[in-house]
């Protein structure tokens, strides 16, 4: 289980967040940077400006519109419109809704992951590890299942998003709908991703936009938020599967190459499907 931060840390952390919102509000009144450093140093005092708000929060719910490519074995694309639902409790439940597609829906409860597909009427759990960063990193690399929005999830996003061979940075201003937002853009292996924070108030995302650079047809994620709540105090229930009577019990497949390389002290076993 994830330790209650030390009084010090939270202290170090509020004046790391206050510096952080002095830097930047003193960039919206300085002219935007021009060079890559400059660039690179903003766009990072914002993601981490993120990061902090967000890491503060025991509980989060968001609403969110999806635009994600899925690229067939022809090559050719299909882009998928969906909306979803996301809540999180801190350090172990999570439950995901997203309605279009074939309706998929998630929970994990510290222990188990249950998904259902509600279009298929079929369901699925697998054993998982005790906290969500450990969860979704479970998904990713054994499950090949990774959310399109779990770096925004870690306990510290910036930790999940910035690397040493991150490159990019700040790009400038521009709308998202109606909201004025500071947009940023990054790349690293693999991946290329964008983000939009809004100039003025709280540093949640308004849209988030990832590039698999190192997938066939490098197919693009585009997410636009709403609804942001830091503090939506829901109940057990809500982290508690609730499959229909009628949902036939099919098996998770982990990887193979993943499954080959596992600990076995760590690793969940692999995907089974539960007796209804």
């Amino acid at each position: 289980m994830m330790l209650r931060p030390a009084t010090g840390h939270v202290a170090r952390s509020a004046l790391l967040a206050a510096a952080l919102m002095s830097v930047v509000s003193c960039a919206k009144k300085d002219p935007a940077p021009t060079t890559d450093a400059e660039r690179m140093a903003l766009g990072q005092l914002m993601v981490q400006q993120m990061s902090l708000k967000l890491a503060a929060a025991t509980e989060v719910t968001v609403k969110t519109t999806e635009v994600r490519e899925v690229v067939r074995r022809s090559g050719t694309k299909e882009r998928k419109s969906v909306q979803g639902v996301y809540a999180l409790r801190r350090p172990d439940r999570f439950h995901t809704t997203v309605s279009g597609g074939k309706g998929l829906e998630t929970w994990y409860d510290g222990k188990k992951l249950t998904v259902a597909v509600h279009e298929d009427k079929v369901f699925a759990q697998a054993p998982m590890p005790e906290t969500i960063d450990r969860t979704l990193d479970a998904l990713a690399e054994r499950y090949d299942m990774a959310l399109p929005l779990s770096d925004l999830f870690y306990g510290v996003p910036a930790n999940a998003l910035l690397s040493e061979t991150t490159t990019g940075g700040y790009v400038g201003t521009e709308n998202v709908g109606s909201t004025a937002c500071h947009h940023l853009a990054f790349r690293d292996t693999g991946v290329a991703w964008e983000l939009w924070l809004p100039v003025q108030g709280d540093p949640l995302p308004v849209r988030f936009k990832t590039t698999a650079s190192s997938r066939t047809g490098q197919p693009v994620t585009d997410v636009t938020f709403s609804g942001w709540n830091l503090s939506p105090k829901a109940t057990d229930a809500s982290f508690t599967p609730s499959v229909p009577a009628d949902y036939e019990g099919i098996a998770i497949l982990q990887r193979a190459a993943a499954v080959k390389t596992a600990s076995a002290a760590t690793s969940p076993q692999p995907g089974v499907a539960v007796s209804k």
